[in-house]
Formats: C-alpha cells, structure tokens, sequence
C-alpha cells in the first residue's frame, strides 16, 4: 500500500538522511523541501519543494504545490538554532527568527496540512533533549532554542488531544546528539541513525502523544 508524506528541511543532515531511506521503498512517495526547492536527492518517488517556513505566503504556495495529495505522515524537521554555544543571554532578534521559524512556521504549516492527513496518519516533530524538562545535563546556553523546542513539545502533546478521534497519530523525537551542521563533526549519532528511528516511528503502531528517543518512550 503506497505511503505519501513530507519531510522538511530535506536538503541536508537529518532530514537529507529521513529522504533517502524512506524513498528506498518503492511504497513511499516522499516531498521534501528545501528554502531553494533545489535538492541532490534524484529518485523517481521523490520530489522536492521550496518552502520558507518564515513566510505566511511561502506556506500556503508550498501546500498549494501539493495538489490535492493525501498525506500519511507528516515529518517536521526543518529547524534553525542561531545562538553560539556558550551564550545564555536573550537577544530578541534572535528569539523572533527561532521562533517564526521552529514554532510559528511549523505550526502554521502544520495546521494547513491537517485537512489532507488520512486516519492513522503520523506526524512526527522532531524536538530536541533541549526541549525537555527532564533533561540532566540542563543549563542556561541555547535559550532561543531551547524554548522553541519546548514548544513544539507542548503543540505534540496538545494536537495528539485534539487529533484522538480522527486516529492521527502525533510524536515528538529527541534525536539526540547527532553529527549535523547544528550538532559538529564529534557528536555521536549519525543523521542515518536517526532516520531510522523516524521510520521505526512510522512503520509502528505507537501511543499517540509520546516523546520518542532511540525507539523508547523518554520523559518530556
């Protein structure tokens, strides 16, 4: 049975890696996009859009682009961080910009698409252990992110309450520390190891409303 959904953020690092094994199943029809609609990723059940998700108007030309295509999962990727590593300290401008895109954007995408999910469709938010309230190894550095990945937590936990009665499934996933150009060349986990837990997520039957991280339930 063929599967058609979206991957955003799909030109590179996680969302590069989500593409190109899912199009290695013929079933899968797969969107991704990118900020330029260019894309490496050449396969005959793959295409890629432009999609600028600090834009109203890029958003709706983005889901007007579709067609009248049903989607069975949904795969928000796409994300920015702004700050340097050791700054705790708030900038506004930079607050917006994560916000418009991480938040806003997603959520505002998102939203349009909702229409289009089929029952036992899936959308899959990628956060972030930055995002958690539960994390460990907490400190002040990030805070733009941080806050933005909380978040869209909070909107994964909230949409899986109001999507129950029409079987769509929603999932927040902590990659966890992954080599991606956010992440650096050091960090332990490959954008492939990620992918895979994304369509371990998909091809699952799970508990709507979870937070997911190498296949298990983790704390928010």
């Amino acid at each position: 049975m063929m599967k058609y959904g979206i991957v955003t953020g799909s030109s590179r690092g996680i969302g590069l890696a989500t593409v190109a094994l899912l199009s290695e199943n013929p079933n899968f029809e797969i969107i991704g996009s990118s900020t330029s609609g260019r894309h490496s990723l050449i396969r005959p059940n793959f295409k890629a859009l432009k999609l600028d998700l600090s834009n109203s108007v890029a958003i709706a030309e983005f889901v007007d682009k579709l067609g009248d295509v049903k989607l069975d999962f949904l795969i928000n990727n796409a994300g920015i961080l702004l700050e340097k590593w050791d700054v705790s300290a708030i900038d506004m401008n930079q607050l917006k910009q994560t916000f418009n895109i991480n938040v806003f954007g997603t959520i505002e995408l998102t939203e349009k698409l909702l229409p289009r999910l089929n029952s036992n469709g899936h959308i899959i938010n990628i956060t972030s252990d930055w995002g958690s309230f539960s994390e460990p190894n907490f400190d002040a550095f990030q805070p733009h992110y941080k806050m933005s990945k909380a978040t869209l937590n909070m909107y994964t936990k909230l949409l899986a309450k109001r999507l129950e009665e029409q079987h769509i499934k929603v999932s927040s996933l902590d990659p966890g520390w992954t080599q991606t150009d956010m992440g650096g060349k050091v960090a332990p986990r490959l954008p492939k190891d990620v992918a895979a837990d994304i369509l371990n997520l998909l091809n699952n039957k799970v508990e709507t409303g979870q937070f997911w991280h190498q296949g298990k339930v983790r704390k928010w």
